[in-house]
């Protein structure tokens, strides 16, 4: 099990909120807001701005993105936490190696998948293709693994190839998102929490061989007592978990409350009602692939669970990939998905920076 790598807080540097900045004299690379509505305060909140996407752009060809960003760890990362996430765009990323090569000059340990719920298949080591999933279908935006004990802080997407058709990757600031949901609501989730309950089987969702990396038996019981995951083996091929994780997290590095789960993601009001009633009416109610539930596991209303995927759309900013991109997410402060696309696409994802969260119980 991977163990925590947090650091202390910082001070975040003041900078103006609409001027591009220059990093180098000669102007090599400038920084400038990534959508072009971030200039619109929208909420009439003066640190709006600093909650929106930036877009690191290299003024001329050539310019190694390893070679750029070795010695600029802190203000990146000073920048990183300010933004959320920041697009690297006109740099000389033009192969996987390239991408490998920029991911060795950061000093965090690559991270595996384990509790997964999408195929992946690694291209490098630790470095994976985006989810295998069917092309003509979105992927909602989420936070990345975030009913796991242990998270990734970091993520990092690669453009080897930009579809021809669609395929852009929205994002959505997870403050923004926090603050758009009803203070009530968000009262009642930071109190209970969230509930996973998961249905590993061969029928629907997704194995357990798969999902746990290809562990044994032992190793995912093991796995699951070392991190607050009750188990039952329901057959060989069927294990039954279940996890009450908090919904809003605290980020270890600048203290910011964000909304983090994957309740509406999973929720079965969410679900396409065909897709629902054909499950249901296979594995019955309680043998769904996934359902989330208050912590105390009492049902989420489906009222709530369309609010908050709504806050979630109203935050959601989409942005057309170019060959050669790296978008460097904090996790626990963007969200991301895919929208579907056609012909080939080929993004590379990467994951960093372990964090075990606090252990949470719900309250009454």
């Amino acid at each position: 099990m991977t163990v925590s790598t947090t650091q202390p807080p910082f001070q975040r540097r003041k900078t103006s909120r609409r001027t591009a900045i220059s990093l180098d004299s000669q102007e090599l690379v400038s920084f400038k807001a990534l959508f072009s509505d971030q200039s619109d305060n929208e909420s009439g909140n003066d640190n709006d701005h600093d909650k929106s996407a930036l877009l690191v752009q290299a003024n001329v060809p050539g310019i190694q993105l390893a070679e750029w960003c070795k010695d600029k760890l802190s203000l990146l990362n000073d920048k990183l936490y300010q933004h959320g996430a920041i697009l690297f765009r006109g740099f000389a990323v033009e192969h996987d190696d390239d991408f490998v090569r920029y991911l060795k000059t950061m000093p965090y340990e690559l991270l595996g998948y384990l509790e997964r719920s999408t195929p992946r298949k690694e291209v490098s080591t630790r470095v994976y293709t985006s989810t295998v999933y069917p092309a003509e279908e979105s992927i909602v935006l989420h936070n990345e693994n975030s009913a796991a004990n242990t998270v990734a802080l970091r993520l990092w997407f690669y453009c080897s190839l930009p579809s021809p058709v669609g395929g852009a990757t929205p994002i959505a600031d997870s403050r923004k998102i926090l603050s758009s949901i009803d203070p009530e609501i968000v009262e009642k989730f930071k109190r209970l929490g969230w509930m996973l309950v998961r249905n590993y089987t061969e029928q629907f969702g997704y194995r357990w061989q798969d999902a746990f990396d290809g562990m044994s038996r032992a190793d995912v019981e093991q796995y699951c007592d070392n991190n607050h995951i009750e188990w039952e083996w329901k057959s060989d091929s069927h294990l039954w978990t279940r996890q009450t994780r908090s919904a809003v997290m605290s980020h270890p590095h600048t203290g910011e409350e964000s909304w983090f789960n994957h309740m509406a993601f999973w929720h079965r009001a969410n679900l396409p009602p065909l897709v629902l009633q054909q499950m249901i009416a296979e594995v019955g109610n309680d043998g769904l692939p996934y359902d989330t539930l208050f912590g105390d596991g009492s049902r989420i209303p489906d009222d709530v669970a369309h609010h908050i995927r709504d806050a979630y759309l109203k935050q959601k900013r989409l942005f057309q990939w170019q060959k050669g991109d790296v978008l460097a997410i904090d996790n626990l402060l963007c969200s991301h998905g895919r929208e579907p696309f056609a012909g080939e696409r080929r993004v590379r994802v990467a994951m960093a920076e372990a964090y075990t969260r606090p252990i949470f119980s719900p309250s009454k």
